[in-house]
């Protein structure tokens, strides 16, 4: 016993402080299916850019812009050397999904990072009508299609120069066979 401290009754140390409970709560989980999927092609794509990638390829290279397809979980994979260049791969990708599959890209889910946030970005879709989903702030379980997608490229990725003992510099040429594979 400590001197100098009050005695706690047990029914005083029992009782639950309302406080104390609140001040201790973790945010709601993450429910681990999505309530709603899409029934064609191009109704919901999926995008994330994955990089930078250390080392930068030999063309330059230093990320991987994945567009997937909610309905199908095709893959198209862009190798950027900026970040930047995000726009520009989105409208080539756009004419030519929509040229080949014959549908319009309706909703474009992503992240909220600055290369999908641009005033140009959002002034591309709104004037094509796309819709946009952004998720919450450092929330990337709400994108997790795209984020499981990355996941899988790279981690082929890396097994396939380990295994060859290939130059990591390579990585732009086995992230295109990973998703040629996966796809």
């Amino acid at each position: 016993m400590v001197i100098g401290l009050p005695t706690i009754s047990l029914d005083e140390a029992e009782t639950i402080c309302e406080v104390c409970m609140k001040g201790k709560q973790n945010r709601e989980s993450i429910p681990k299916k999505s309530e709603w999927k899409s029934t064609r092609g191009l109704q919901l794509v999926h995008s994330d850019i994955c990089g930078p990638i250390s080392p930068i390829s030999e063309s330059g290279k230093r990320y991987i812009l994945n567009f997937i397809d909610d309905f199908s979980r095709k893959c198209w994979t862009y190798l950027l050397s900026e970040k930047s260049e995000a726009l520009a791969v989105f409208k080539e990708f756009k004419a030519a999904v929509e040229r080949e599959l014959g549908e319009k890209l309706v909703c474009l889910r992503t992240d909220r990072g600055g290369e999908y946030n641009s005033k140009a970005f959002e002034a591309f879709c709104k004037e094509t009508g796309i819709k946009r989903q952004l998720t919450a702030a450092y929330t990337p379980q709400q994108n997790g299609i795209a984020e499981r997608k990355n996941r899988s490229v790279m981690n082929m990725t890396r097994c396939m120069l380990l295994e060859k003992s290939v130059p990591r510099s390579f990585w732009p040429e086995a992230v295109q066979y990973a998703v040629h594979i996966l796809n």
